[in-house]
């Protein structure tokens, strides 16, 4: 029996990286998961996954900045599965610059995506969360540059911050309804996102990842401590914790999974 059974959840960004470790640990529990992402390969290539495991998923291609792209996510969930139980706010990007460097445009991408997306997709999924007795759970993922601020990533930092208040928020407003909505902070996992820049990905047509010189003292200096980058497959673990009905007291929380050390400049 999984700790989600019955349960169905749609998760953004889910198509490659930590959103697709999120999707294939919660359908092995049991839910019925929404893969989404930008997207259709990686959609295909996690939902093929979980049906070759025996779970149960669908793929949704959806920009979460767009609130008519959102709607139809979570109408997909019900559409598909008759309900919407979880809803994991995972779907980022970076687009990294020193403050007196940054365009509009880098800082409006990263807000809109990461703080507007997430507001958007919350909102959607409102006429189906919002009902009596509903017990649901929303994660959202945020960083430690959310707490603490880092070095040439001031709108990331600004709009992983605001999430706090979001959620904080959005648990206040929908407690009555018995849904929890929590923080999960990550330290650095192990993505493309924190792979040496000089290795040419790209996400929207703009290479991303940490300078190699960078990325080698942010190695130096975690070795130093006993620490390593997360897995997406170790960083999934608690937000299934936050996702199960084990965590139906943790709401309006910001829970920092980082190895327990500060790890950024």
């Amino acid at each position: 029996m999984g700790r989600l059974d019955s349960k169905v959840a749609v998760i953004t960004g889910s198509g490659r990286g930590i959103g697709k470790a999120h999707a294939l640990l919660f359908a092995k529990e049991g839910a019925s998961v929404v893969v989404n992402a930008i997207h259709e390969e990686g959609i295909k290539q996690t939902v093929a996954e979980i049906e070759a495991a025996g779970g149960k998923a669908v793929g949704c291609v959806c920009d979460v900045t767009r609130p008519e792209d959102t709607q139809r996510l979570m109408d997909t969930a019900v559409e598909k599965f008759g309900k919407l139980d979880i809803l994991v706010n995972n779907a980022g990007l970076t687009r990294d610059a020193l403050i007196h460097k940054m365009t509009d445009t880098q800082w409006n991408l990263v807000i809109d995506v990461h703080l507007k997306g997430v507001f958007n997709c919350i909102r959607s999924a409102a006429k189906y969360m919002r009902v009596p007795e509903h017990n649901g759970r929303i994660i959202n993922i945020s960083s430690v540059p959310g707490t603490s601020g880092t070095i040439g990533q001031i709108n990331y930092s600004a709009a992983k911050s605001g999430l706090v208040g979001l959620t904080r928020t959005v648990a206040r407003e929908w407690a009555r309804y018995g849904i929890t909505c929590n923080v999960i902070a990550y330290g650095y996992i192990d993505t493309r996102m924190t792979r040496e820049k000089e290795e040419g990905v790209k996400v929207l047509d703009e290479v991303v990842g940490i300078p190699k010189k960078v990325r080698d003292d942010i190695i130096r200096r975690m070795e130093m401590r006993g620490v390593r980058f997360i897995t997406p497959e170790e960083a999934a673990k608690p937000v299934l914790f936050l996702a199960s009905d084990e965590a139906q007291f943790i709401t309006c929380q910001v829970i920092e999974v980082n190895s327990g050390v500060e790890i950024y400049p």
